[in-house]
């Protein structure tokens, strides 16, 4: 009774298939002759734009969104999966796979149709247009009463989207199905053992912990440089040659006019910008003119810059440097260039909140040349000798660490021996450079209460008096021990380390906790000192939950890599000699009646 029902069967699908062939048979004639141009032309064979509408068609079927189409391309893409198949079409006739008849009039009756995208584009569009990795489109060839193949139904579909005759359609499938094989060959071939996924799952999922230390430029220019004229001029006469190219190129900056000016900065803290725009800036006016009665009294104008300016110059005494223009916002610019030498501006009011400069010289040609020179010979003095003690630090850390020390009594032993320059002036706080504003900032936002943040009551200090400058125990940017949270392999646990990832590859190559490295890392702003603290391994219990689901998602990256790296070898040996119609990969644009939109494929009809 079986061997009968298998031959029923058997016979029955035999039948199917002479009906379709006959029925689609080469008299059949196209349902429309339109011209035909080569879309792509690949070492003088032409891939026709029949098969690019078709295969346009395919892609946007389940896809409505006519812009979303325009903005990922996908005429480009449609050209470029179409020289991906040819490709994979002539690679196959060397390695001799083929599709019969049968094996393709099986896939048309079930509705299976095959399209073809850049091996590098299928995951990263395949969801946007409804597609899955295998990019098979599926048609309504089934009869809606029956639910049997209908070859009429099926005609009516290949008509509408495609704008094909059977019998073309049928031999851009035999193309997309070869394609399609040769897609698996390439995948079949990969492996994955679970040696291999147990040690990358193991990568992965164990963590590390660190210890470290920054020790940041910004600390040792506001503190511990010598900053004395004496210091940069021995600098700058054994630096000659490099001073000499670093003032040629900022010449224009000064000629042929400079202005030097001090700077006392307002801004309306973020506090106070809660209460409302107009209630800030009263704020801010409050605090500004408290500052300039210091300045009616007598003080200083840099002294009162130090501690009320919440510009980055506030370490300088609020000094800019030899201005022109261009370097500061308008209505600060407007004021200093109509100011003459000694002049002490009214207040200035900008989007930010409130200034007051000082015009200390106006400096022409020579003199405006000199003063460039010494600003460059400061900026360059700065810059070498906060790298040189950031990175002499770190490294003594390091080698007392390594010695037996705790990293807290290593940095413990360096900072008790630290002394700041006597002609190093620190800004107050808030103002020692621009990166302490956001610590402040931060602060604020967590509660804490910031220095003169509000006015005392009760005959307390004013917000605008005086604060302490930053001394070694007190500026932001000390060195401290920290911890990082629980980063893997690829984890970057030192935000501003120079190469993210370097922190992470070298706490994987430690193996105990408590171990140091041999060097120091590199960071945007200085150097830092780390020291495994902690370590934790992938569970056996967590391999066995997983193993299935990251063996095969493993496997299927590492298919998706080898069908990547396979095209690359085909276009490099038969297929570099490429051209595309670019008049037909243009996205068109849409009027604003709709017209001038691509043409998008009709819905299915049934029966």
């Amino acid at each position: 009774m079986n061997r009968l029902s298998q031959i029923f069967g058997a016979a029955i699908v035999i039948a199917i298939a002479v009906v379709f062939i006959v029925q689609f048979r080469p008299n059949t004639g196209p349902v429309q002759s339109a011209a035909s141009t080569c879309v792509v032309e690949v070492r003088g064979s032409c891939i026709s734009s029949v098969d690019f509408n078709a295969s346009r068609n395919l892609l946007a079927m389940r896809t409505v969104d006519e812009n979303r189409l325009r903005a990922m391309g996908y005429r480009r893409l449609t050209a470029e999966g179409l020289y991906e198949r040819w490709l994979l079409n002539e690679d196959a006739k060397r390695l001799g796979i083929s599709v019969s008849d049968d094996e393709l009039t099986a896939e048309l009756v079930a509705g299976r149709v095959r399209v073809s995208l850049p091996a590098d584009k299928v995951r990263q569009v395949g969801y946007a247009l409804n597609l899955r990795e295998d990019l098979i489109r599926y048609l309504d060839v089934r009869n809606r009463q029956t639910k049997k193949f209908d070859s009429k139904q099926y005609e009516r579909q290949i008509r509408n989207i495609t704008k094909m005759s059977p019998t073309d359609f049928r031999e851009y499938q035999r193309k997309e199905l070869i394609a399609a094989r040769m897609r698996d060959f390439v995948r079949a071939r990969v492996r994955v053992g679970e040696n291999e996924a147990f040690e990358q799952f193991s990568r992965e999922k164990s963590t590390r912990t660190l210890s470290y230390v920054r020790f940041d430029r910004r600390f040792y220019s506001d503190l511990i440089v010598d900053t004395s004229e004496k210091a940069i001029q021995a600098w700058a006469d054994a630096n000659k040659e490099e001073l000499d190219k670093t003032s040629e190129g900022r010449k224009a900056q000064y000629l042929p006019e400079c202005r030097v000016a001090r700077d006392l900065a307002v801004e309306v803290r973020s506090d106070e910008a809660e209460q409302g725009p107009e209630a800030g800036k009263a704020a801010a006016k409050a605090r500004i003119e408290q500052a300039v009665q210091r300045l009616k009294k007598g003080e200083s104008f840099a002294d009162v810059a130090r501690s009320a300016s919440d510009d980055p110059s506030a370490a300088r005494g609020g000094e800019l440097g030899c201005v022109t223009k261009g370097r500061l916002s308008k209505p600060v610019e407007d004021k200093l260039f109509e100011m003459k030498a000694g002049e002490v501006s009214d207040l200035i009011e900008t989007e930010e909140g409130f200034h007051v400069i000082k015009l200390e010289q106006i400096a022409k040609d020579a003199e405006a040349e000199r003063i460039g020179r010494l600003e460059a010979a400061r900026d360059l003095y700065m810059a070498h000798e906060s790298e040189r003690l950031a990175a002499e630090a770190a490294k003594q850390v390091l080698a007392a660490a390594a010695g037996g020390k705790s990293l807290e009594d290593a940095l413990a032993a360096y900072m008790a021996q630290l002394t700041p320059a006597k002609s190093a002036t620190a800004a107050a706080p808030g103002a020692a450079s621009t990166a302490a504003k956001p610590a402040d900032r931060a602060a604020k936002k967590d509660g804490a209460k910031d220095e003169g943040a509000d006015a005392k009551k009760d005959g307390q200090a004013e917000p605008s008096e005086a604060r302490a400058p930053y001394t070694i125990a007190t500026h932001p940017n000390r060195p401290t021990v920290e911890a990082s949270l629980p980063f893997n392999v690829s984890g970057s646990p030192i935000s501003d380390a120079k190469d993210s990832t370097e922190p992470a590859r070298i706490a994987f190559q430690l193996d105990k906790p408590g171990d140091l490295p041999k060097d120091v890392v590199a960071l945007e702003n200085g150097y830092a000192v780390i020291q495994l603290k902690e370590k934790t391994s992938a569970s056996q219990e967590q391999w066995d939950k997983d193993r299935e689901f990251y063996t095969s998602a493993m496997r299927a990256a590492k298919q998706n890599d080898a069908l990547i790296g396979y095209m690359r070898r085909l276009k490099s040996t038969i297929g570099s000699e490429v051209k595309y119609d670019q008049n037909l990969l243009k996205e068109s644009k849409p009027a604003e009646d709709g017209s001038g939109a691509p043409e998008l494929p009709l819905e299915d009809e049934g029966e």
